[in-house]
């Protein structure tokens, strides 16, 4: 089997998948402290409860103001699907996202760029906040 097949095969494996997974809900969570909101954690390590409601980050604060949930996947997230799943509806409901592909010449996957999902209300709300 050669590197490239190989490296297809790993990318496909549950434990792969997931700690990707992990890894970018630790990302977020960090540069979401810089942003001001120290108390953030994953819910993987947190609660299970709250991963199972779609929830990846917990402000441990509770002064973020939205439920986050991360993926960083080569398809683009059902982000109705995954906000439906989620009983929560005090707070908007955002998915971050690392789109990943592979890049001609490498055998790893690696990012395309990251956006977060919004519903447009919320993102109404921002720019009125940001214009005062």
């Amino acid at each position: 089997m050669c590197d490239q097949e190989k490296a297809k095969k790993s990318r496909r494996s549950g434990s792969y998948q997931r700690n990707k997974g992990n890894n970018y809900e630790r990302q977020i969570a960090k540069e979401l402290a810089e942003c001001g909101y120290p108390n953030i954690v994953t819910s993987r390590s947190e609660s299970k409860r709250k991963d199972d409601m779609k929830i990846d980050l917990i402000d441990q604060d509770n002064k973020l103001p939205f439920y986050a949930q991360c993926k960083k996947t080569r398809n683009t997230p059902n982000y109705f699907g995954i906000e439906n799943d989620c009983p929560l509806k005090d707070k908007p409901f955002v998915v971050f996202w690392n789109k990943q592909e592979v890049k001609e010449g490498n055998v790893n996957m690696s990012s395309a760029g990251e956006i977060v999902m919004i519903p447009k209300e919320y993102f109404y709300q921002l720019l009125k906040k940001c214009s005062k």
